[in-house]
């Protein structure tokens, strides 16, 4: 089609004239003129099917006719006319009464050329129909690509509404419901009262794999594991399915259905996802643990159902359990829990930590050879807290380091009072947690600081204490303890391997380690007198501490008959409660007569 870049000349023009002689005369002409691309038709019904076939830039139409005239010609061309076009004719007509020349207008003509044709007016009316041909059609591009470009955008736009939709709902990594769509789901089947489980996945293995194969395989195996999910479940339950992330390696299934799944069933299911998988160059089998919760059984509202399966999921980990399923005694214990992590932080504060001191006693003499110092809590609310509750608190919260560094000068500063109140004093012991070393060696500080630093505030000498250590705590780091161990022995500071016999109990490091002593656990001990097994282990132990020159302490002692068992193997030294049971600073001040002298 013409458009005002193209010249005239180059004009499709289609010539409709019954009249063959009037037909090559106006090719005559217009070929004269320099038009070069001129047709020609002598039917009316010929050149409706030549318009309809090929594109023309101007008609030249006759009205007088054969068959369908001029008049019939423009009413079928108009009805193939797009929506805001107009019909390029000029009327052919030897006419000039007002009517023909109305009609002609009516039908769509926009201008007329008479008989006999004058080829100045011919080639001028031409010329001049052409150029606002040629305006309308760049008008009429404009306009097309105009409604290409809105149509274009209105399609983006609802793609991008669609993408928005997805993205709203879906991880973009994953491609799975997102937390939005598992918290909607949830709502939309606890308003129906339909029955709701709840099973909260962590999957382990997720950062090996981002750290072997990168973020795109573990997010590829979280998908893979959430797909497998939903699919096992929908092939055991009619109800709806939903699986999907919840956190970095956390997924969320959530099946809503007329009656609870059989745990059983959820369980089975979550296995099968669990199944054998293939991201890039390796081959895993993953493994999780998982977190259930029943609704309306566990509760009856979103925030409290994904709060208890959360909890549990946790406790669940704690545990090192595959599977969990909720109990009003894990919330009740964690409320527990929180009150005492937020205790330890003002505990010290307020004075609500003190020491007791447990005898250590020479089996054969029944004198007194020592204390150990042990911490107690008083909480104002909960009452006296278990050391076996409190110490791992306060190891996972970071406060251990303060506390053994608390206990340490307390103790000491005991044995300064009673050294200044009798003028002597037997060594007391103070337990050195496995996070509490680890936690001073971060810290910048060292336990020979700590010690150093605890002794020359009282004005003793290192032989007024004694460090016990568990095994634990030496095989995290044996070379560094074994350092840190020589330097205390330096010092004069005694050191005991706490609960011997129930760790790594390796004679390799024993031999290596600078210990003077190694302590029995008490599980070992009790009812030692009438357990041949025991007896053996017993004796196991205490050959291997007169064998590297080391004390055998004996904790837990509770009846005459394993106390005096023990004396017979050849145990020197005893502590429990067939003596004294742990006692406040001055209750144990009253014992200083019965030291060894």
């Amino acid at each position: 089609m013409i458009t005002p870049a193209d010249s005239p000349r180059d004009a499709r023009i289609l010539i409709v004239d019954d009249n063959r002689m009037n037909v090559d005369l106006l090719g005559a002409i217009l070929e004269g003129a320099g038009f070069r691309d001129v047709a020609s038709e002598t039917s009316g019904e010929r050149a409706v099917e030549r318009w309809r076939e090929e594109p023309f830039d101007l008609v030249l139409l006759d009205i007088r006719m054969p068959g369908i005239d001029g008049h019939e010609v423009m009413r079928q061309l108009n009805g193939d006319l797009a929506e805001g076009d107009w019909l390029p004719v000029i009327v052919l007509t030897a006419q000039i009464d007002p009517q023909t020349r109305e009609q002609a207008l009516a039908a769509g003509a926009l201008d007329f050329i008479t008989k006999p044709f004058n080829t100045t007016e011919v080639v001028q009316r031409i010329d001049n129909l052409l150029r606002v041909r040629a305006l309308h059609n760049a008008a009429h591009d404009r306009a097309e690509d105009l409604s290409r470009s809105l149509a274009d955008r209105v399609r983006t736009l609802q793609r991008t509404e669609q993408d928005l939709e997805h993205l709203a709902h879906h991880d973009p990594a994953t491609g799975l419901p997102n937390r939005h769509s598992l918290l909607r789901f949830i709502d939309g089947t606890i308003e129906t009262g339909s029955a709701l489980d709840l099973v909260m996945v962590h999957v382990r293995g997720h950062e090996a794999v981002e750290r072997l194969e990168g973020y795109a395989a573990a997010d590829l195996m979280l998908r893979e594991i959430g797909q497998r999910l939903r699919l096992a479940l929908e092939d055991q339950t009619p109800g709806r399915v939903l699986c999907g992330i919840w956190g970095s390696s956390t997924l969320l299934l959530a099946v809503a259905s007329s009656e609870s799944i059989a745990t059983s069933t959820l369980q089975d299911c979550l296995d099968a996802s669990m199944a054998h998988l293939r991201l890039g160059r390796y081959e895993i089998t993953p493994s999780a643990s998982a977190g259930h919760v029943r609704a309306p059984d566990h509760g009856r509202d979103t925030e409290e159902l994904i709060r208890r399966v959360s909890l549990t999921l946790a406790k669940g980990e704690r545990r090192g359990s595959e599977w969990l399923s909720f109990d009003p005694v894990l919330e009740q214990a964690a409320r527990r829990r929180h009150q005492l992590e937020y205790g330890l932080t003002v505990a010290r504060e307020q004075d609500q930590f003190h020491l007791l001191y447990q005898p250590k006693i020479e089996l054969a003499s029944g004198c007194l050879v020592g204390f150990e110092a042990l911490m107690r809590w008083e909480h104002p609310r909960l009452g006296l807290i278990s050391p076996a509750e409190f110490i791992p608190l306060a190891e996972n919260t970071g406060r251990i380091a303060e506390l053994g560094e608390w206990a340490l000068h307390e103790a000491l500063a005991a044995a300064r009072r009673w050294r200044e109140a009798s003028g002597h004093c037997p060594p007391i012991a103070v337990n050195v947690s496995t996070q509490q070393f680890a936690a001073l060696t971060r810290s910048g500080r060292s336990l020979v600081d700590a010690v150093e630093s605890a002794l020359k505030a009282n004005g003793l000498n290192g032989s007024a204490l004694e460090i016990e250590i568990t095994e634990t705590a030496v095989m995290h780091d044996v070379d560094a303890a074994v350092e840190e161990l020589r330097a205390l022995r330096a010092l004069g500071v005694s050191i005991a391997i706490d609960d011997f016999g129930t760790g790594y109990s390796s004679l390799a490091y024993l031999r290596r380690l600078p210990v003077t002593a190694i302590k029995i656990d008490r599980s070992l001990i009790d009812g030692v007198s009438a357990n041949p097994s025991m007896d053996t282990l017993a004796r196991a132990i205490l050959s291997v501490g007169r064998g590297f020159g080391l004390t055998t302490v004996a904790e837990g002692i509770e009846t005459e008959a394993d106390a005096r068992h023990l004396a017979k193997l050849g145990c020197p030294i005893g502590q429990g409660y067939l003596y004294h049971r742990p006692l406040a600073e001055t209750d144990a001040s009253g014992l200083l007569g019965r030291a060894c002298a």
